[in-house]
């Protein structure tokens, strides 16, 4: 057991490296219970979510999309809201949400993580949200055929849910932007020629172009399922770090 103060006060030091603009209010977005005895990380702030976080025991919630973003503040307690707040409530829940400082943290972000698991070495930032990149490149010590890439992503992360097959074959190095990443297509490193592919969680109609003019791969494997790495790995950090039980709470959007 640990005091939810202790748990706040080390996140906010381990993130203050990457504590730069986002469109989320990153940190405590709701105070449960003093004392913490179990830490639950799931992707989305949701009802189902809470209400499986406190079916299993936990008093802390640590979250990668939460409840409160910029442009987009509750102006009021409707049905909706209140039943968010009811089942907040009824857990003595506490939530913690942090945006895109954790898919940018060099040790817990969505895609440091994923160039480990993909055995890429991180050697540059890549993409940006607001000037700040968020993103990473990272290097293969070897050229990888485009091929034994997707089964990489596919044994990895899941499975790959759009191929835009407009670079070469061979690649040396790939752009990681986790979620909804597909713009940094736009990137001046994409336009210098410095980027074979990209791997993102989700790709719109607007990026096709894009990626054909400038003959670059882009892969998505989900906006869901790129993001689950983070938060679980955050998770069970400061689990093991304040000697608490936790739980990765899986509950995948198809998306």
């Amino acid at each position: 057991m640990t005091q939810r103060s202790e748990i706040v006060k080390y996140i906010n030091e381990l993130f203050a490296e990457v504590n730069f603009p986002d469109y989320s209010y990153n940190g405590l977005q709701f105070e449960g219970s003093e004392k913490v005895t179990k830490i639950a990380a799931g992707v989305d702030a949701t009802v189902e979510f809470f209400a499986e976080a406190t079916r299993r025991g936990a008093d802390f919630a640590v979250v990668h999309h939460g409840l409160f973003w910029k442009g987009g503040e509750w102006s009021r307690l409707d049905r909706i809201n209140l039943k968010i707040v009811k089942s907040l409530l009824a857990g003595n829940l506490n939530l913690f949400a942090m945006h895109l400082p954790l898919d940018a943290h060099p040790q817990f972000g969505n895609n440091a993580l994923i160039a480990g698991l993909l055995k890429a070495r991180v050697v540059a930032p890549f993409g940006g949200s607001r000037g700040n990149a968020v993103g990473v490149l990272a290097e293969f010590a070897k050229p990888i055929s485009v091929a034994d890439l997707k089964k990489k992503i596919e044994k990895e992360i899941g499975p790959i849910v759009t191929h835009l097959d407009f670079g070469a074959a061979r690649l040396r190095n790939l752009g990681i932007i986790s979620g909804g990443g597909w713009s940094t297509v736009t990137d001046p490193m994409v336009y210098n020629g410095e980027v074979d592919a990209i791997l993102t969680g989700e790709i719109i109609h607007q990026a096709v172009a894009s990626c054909r003019d400038r003959q670059v791969h882009m892969i998505s494997a989900g906006h869901y399922a790129t993001e689950t790495f983070g938060v679980k790995a955050l998770g069970k950090h400061l689990a093991d770090k304040f000697e608490l039980a936790f739980e990765f709470i899986d509950l995948p959007t198809g998306l």
